[in-house]
């Protein structure tokens, strides 16, 4: 997948702008996978997705103490795991409702001189959406998805968009653009922990169905 991401991330007293390109992402990125399962009746759809993705990063700080600025380098190591389970209710040939559930585990770790910040947080977020499947020409067909929702996280958002070829009755290719927008701000002091950022991207999948 060719993601990008932009944000915030805060342990304790120390924040981190992130604003990665995908070429930035793999520059930096340092582990990342993702795996998709549904089975299907002729009313009810059940889906599960993992997401996984490790981040390290240089971090810059300028600090101003009255007429002088006091610049420092370190790191931003981040783990991002988003596992998702989904319920959805066929409403059309072409329209599903979707109540969906997902797990975040996240891992940060900022280290600027001999001062480490570091925590792990996990969460669980509700949502409601739905998604419209179009088949058009012999063989291609087109996903669009948004869910919306929270919890855990303040407000966090999906959508998906999917162009694929169908080659076989079991095998297909697919394009996809994925958005997730988290909003966690959770703690005080030495126990604060910010997530707020905007994961975006673009993948290539391999369908296969039995």
């Amino acid at each position: 997948m060719f993601a990008g991401i932009d944000g915030t991330v805060g342990v304790a007293s120390k924040e981190k702008q992130i604003n990665a390109t995908p070429g930035d992402l793999l520059n930096n990125l340092e582990f990342t996978m993702g795996g998709s399962f549904e089975a299907r009746t002729s009313k009810v759809n059940l889906i599960a997705d993992v997401f996984y993705m490790g981040l390290g990063n240089e971090v810059n700080v300028e600090k101003t103490i009255g007429e002088n600025t006091i610049k420092k380098s370190g790191t931003l190591d981040l783990d991002e795991w988003v596992v998702e389970g989904t319920v959805g209710y066929r409403i059309t040939e072409e329209l599903d409702l979707l109540y969906v559930n997902r797990f975040y585990l996240i891992s940060a770790g900022i280290i600027i001189d001999d001062t480490t910040a570091s925590k792990s947080v996990n969460w669980f977020d509700g949502f409601l959406g739905a998604r419209y499947t179009k088949k058009f020409g012999k063989n291609f067909y087109t996903t669009l998805r948004v869910d919306v929702g929270g919890g855990g996280s303040t407000f966090s958002w999906f959508g998906n968009a999917v162009i694929g070829y169908r080659i076989t009755e079991l095998f297909s290719l697919s394009v996809n653009y994925r958005i997730l927008s988290i909003d966690y701000e959770k703690g005080i002091s030495d126990n604060y922990f910010k997530y707020d950022t905007f994961n975006h991207g673009i993948g290539l999948a391999a369908v296969f169905s039995f």
